[in-house]
């Protein structure tokens, strides 16, 4: 297996972006961020919508997976 992106098939790369956008969701939802699901929902292709709704389901329920915000203690 290859892990550059580009040699992947249009189908491939196109869940890879989907579950790019489920995990930001997600990740936004989880420190209180703003984000449009709507707009983000308007992208996806009407063929894969099935598939990015349970992308972030999986995603919110497994909060552990996603990264953390970075702690500095000097800003406030």
């Amino acid at each position: 297996m290859t892990h550059n992106l580009a040699d992947l098939n249009a189908e491939d790369r196109e869940k890879v972006d989907i579950d790019l956008h489920a995990s930001g969701i997600a990740y936004k939802e989880r420190y209180g961020m703003p984000f449009n699901y709507r707009d983000i929902e308007a992208i996806i292709p009407k063929a894969q919508l099935d598939y990015f709704k349970e992308r972030v389901e999986f995603f919110r329920s497994n909060p552990y997976r996603l990264g953390k915000l970075p702690y500095n203690p000097g800003e406030k």
